[in-house]
């Protein structure tokens, strides 16, 4: 690594970067690993990688004397942007085959079985929230999107199961 006439390694891409900025970065930085943790949890580096490039891309329009104020702010639109793309990411899902997915074939009974419940399912108020958490959703998420808390979402959940074994008790 080459430095400049004094000791500091040069900038990437002609930036015009004080180094007071990398100065407060730097030390500022465990701070901001904190809060993307606190954040986004085990995907925390990626939060963290997205909001050090926005720091980086905006860096002329921070003020030294107010760094740490500025960081939070870009860190939290960093954060808002991050579980957006994520929400939109696992609404999209992924069409499997539920061959593929299960990796055996189900025995005759059991298929019948299932395809029995997967019917019901789709004609229960909520029966997407049995199938949601079935497929590993939480209900934590799932109420975010609809504006409701978790124990809300449990009493959804809770009617969903009963009214499927109800219906799946009047079918056998």
């Amino acid at each position: 690594m080459t430095t400049q006439m004094n000791g500091s390694p040069p900038c990437v891409q002609n930036c015009e970067r004080p180094p007071e900025f990398d100065a407060a970065l730097v030390a500022y930085l465990p701070a901001l690993r904190r809060q993307a943790l606190y954040m986004a949890g085990a995907r925390h580096e990626e939060l963290l990688q997205d909001a050090l490039t926005d720091m980086l891309h905006l860096a002329d329009r921070c003020r030294i004397a107010t760094f740490r104020t500025w960081a939070q702010i870009i860190l939290r639109r960093s954060a808002s942007n991050f579980l957006r793309a994520a929400r939109q990411a696992k609404r999209a899902g992924v069409c499997v085959p539920m061959v593929a997915a299960i990796g055996v074939q189900p025995a005759q009974e059991d298929a019948a079985t299932l395809s029995a419940v997967l019917g019901l399912l789709g004609s229960i108020p909520d029966g997407n929230v049995v199938l949601r958490e079935a497929m590993g959703d939480t209900l934590t998420d799932m109420g975010r999107e609809r504006g409701i808390s978790r124990e809300a979402m449990r009493q959804r959940r809770e009617l969903a199961r009963g009214r499927l074994n109800d219906k799946m008790r009047m079918a056998a």
